[in-house]
């Protein structure tokens, strides 16, 4: 396991991929956030098929979190942790009201070590 102080890394990391191009949440997050009338919604990762509570379903969205997640795991191996080592991964996301395309997400990762310690990336975009 690596050292606790390392999952403030793994918030991080997590946090900046999922504001990336690559996680594709972009535009299909800021999209059915609008719909659902929601400007920001958390996530738990460490769901196998993680999704926004009350957005309606959108199988490109579905698909990019269902990666996430997955993506989530390798972080967390890279850093010299495994899931049991973590009780949560919360993923905050908001687009900015200026974004009507759906390109920019700002986003949030917060991960809780299994002894209960908290480790927050602060938002990034």
């Amino acid at each position: 396991m690596g050292t606790v102080r390392s999952l403030a890394g793994v918030a991080h990391d997590i946090a900046h991929h999922a504001a990336s191009g690559l996680s594709y949440l972009s535009p299909h997050m800021p999209q059915v956030l609008r719909q659902a009338g929601l400007s920001t919604t958390t996530i738990e990762l460490l769901e196998p098929n993680p999704y926004p509570t009350g957005a309606a379903e959108l199988q490109q969205l579905r698909l990019a979190l269902q990666s996430l997640h997955r993506t989530a795991g390798v972080i967390l191996e890279k850093y010299g942790f495994s899931w049991s080592d973590v009780a949560s991964i919360e993923l905050s996301a908001t687009s900015p009201s200026w974004d009507q395309n759906g390109y920019t997400l700002h986003t949030r990762t917060v991960v809780t070590a299994a002894s209960g310690k908290r480790f927050d990336s602060g938002w990034l975009s």
